[in-house]
């Protein structure tokens, strides 16, 4: 039973982490003045760490340089992340946008030690 409930649990964490991180790409293009797609990706390049595999080896070919943001894009992303998910320090949120983001990839959990 109580994996049952640890699995819901997740579940529901994955769930309200989508919401957030829909909120997230909905203000960026929003406040950014940017397409939801780019602003999907501006998020992307701002959380992803270069920890994924996909990151080191094919991230140029797809045209995915995360060092192209800008000062300004970057403190934007920073603000709207700060702002939705204020219950997490910024290094797990990025961590959890990512899983979001980016499910096949996910990034390694940093440790607190």
């Amino acid at each position: 039973m109580a994996a049952l409930w640890s699995c819901g649990c997740y579940m529901s964490e994955l769930e309200s982490d989508r919401n957030k991180v829909n909120r997230i790409i909905i203000r960026i293009s929003e406040d950014g003045g940017v397409s939801r797609s780019e602003a999907r990706r501006m998020l992307h390049k701002y959380v992803c760490e270069g920890k994924c595999g996909w990151y080191k080896t094919k991230s140029k070919e797809a045209g995915f340089d995360r060092t192209d943001l800008t000062k300004g894009q970057r403190k934007l992303v920073e603000g709207i992340i700060k702002q939705i998910m204020k219950d997490s320090e910024i290094d797990d949120a990025k961590w959890r946008i990512h899983n979001v983001i980016c499910p096949g990839h996910p990034r390694p959990k940093e440790s607190k030690n």
